[in-house]
């Protein structure tokens, strides 16, 4: 019994250590290239465009830079940098990745200016989660959002939506496209 114990414990610390060096040796510059080629795959295929200039390695991830997003709104990055976060990967039995970003835009007919932010991205077989989700643009988004990956569509969600006063009649046309609600002169993002 304690030889058997003695054996798992090896083994897992192999297992570990071998995780963490794969982890810290690998080129993210040609993981990150790979990653943008499936994803501007799998986005082609549900009539999206996706561009960007370069990627360039980082510690523990990598920078996409220029990156464009078309289909039914327009996003702009300047950047947004990628670091997958292992530990957290493998407590929860899914992808989790650290994402933050500067100079998003979203154009909606006009531009819309989240500025600089960041969230948590866990990948789910059925939808993603994006939690701690912060931008600090002339539209500042704060709080969590999930997507339904059939749909693309908004799932579960509940985020304060800051708007320039200039844009607030704006708001009730986008009504019609998204779960906003008005509570006490601020926005929300909520659906249950």
């Amino acid at each position: 019994m304690k030889r058997s114990f003695v054996n798992i414990i090896k083994i897992l610390l192999f297992v570990i250590t071998f995780s963490c060096a794969f982890y810290y040796f690998l080129e993210w510059d040609t993981l990150g290239r790979f990653a943008m080629s499936m994803a501007h795959s799998r986005l082609e295929r549900q009539g999206m465009r996706l561009n960007y200039s370069d990627v360039a390695a980082e510690q523990g991830g990598f920078t996409v830079n220029n990156l464009a997003l078309s289909g039914s709104a327009n996003v702009s990055l300047s950047s947004i940098t990628i670091k997958p976060q292992l530990a957290a990967s493998v407590l929860s039995l899914a992808p989790v990745c650290e994402i933050s970003f500067r100079g998003a835009n979203v154009r909606l007919g006009q531009v819309l200016n989240f500025g600089d932010g960041g969230f948590l991205l866990t990948a789910g077989r059925n939808e993603i989660l994006l939690e701690n989700l912060e931008t600090n643009g002339n539209f500042a988004l704060n709080g969590f959002l999930t997507v339904n990956l059939a749909t693309m569509k908004l799932g579960r969600t509940e985020a304060r939506l800051d708007v320039p006063a200039t844009f607030e009649q704006g708001m009730g046309m986008l009504q019609n496209f998204l779960p906003l609600v008005q509570d006490g002169g601020k926005w929300y993002l909520r659906r249950q």
